[in-house]
């Protein structure tokens, strides 16, 4: 059985926000982009889900303060967080995300028992 190929999500880049709290640009682009392996997405399309996930409200964009006061010697790049108000639901999409990893990589005994239970 040839296992499909997982690239990241915009869901795995807001998860990974909320665990750090706050996050820079070059965070973003170490984790998802730079990172050295098979697993990544280009800066476009990080770019992307970034402005889709503010869109939707899942994610805070600001500028940091110290950043902001030296602005004219350096630039200031833009801070990422998790708005408190959706914590609930950033942990809805861990607990889909688990299902899903699950049910990707779980042996057809083990979907046959996941049917059995559904039902």
């Amino acid at each position: 059985m040839n296992k499909r190929q997982i690239h990241f999500s915009k869901y795995d880049i807001v998860i990974f926000i909320d665990e750090h709290g706050k996050t820079r640009w070059k965070n973003l682009l170490r984790r998802f982009v730079e990172n050295g392996s098979e697993k990544h997405i280009s800066r476009q399309r990080l770019s992307d889900y970034l402005k889709e996930l503010v869109d939707d409200g899942l994610v805070k964009k600001t500028v940091d303060v110290p950043a902001l006061m030296f602005r004219m010697y350096w630039r200031a790049y833009p801070v990422y967080a998790v708005p408190k108000s959706k914590r609930g639901k950033i942990q809805e999409i861990r607990n889909k995300k688990k299902i899903y990893e699950f049910v990707d990589s779980a042996t057809p005994e083990e979907i046959k028992k996941l049917q059995e239970h559904i039902k």
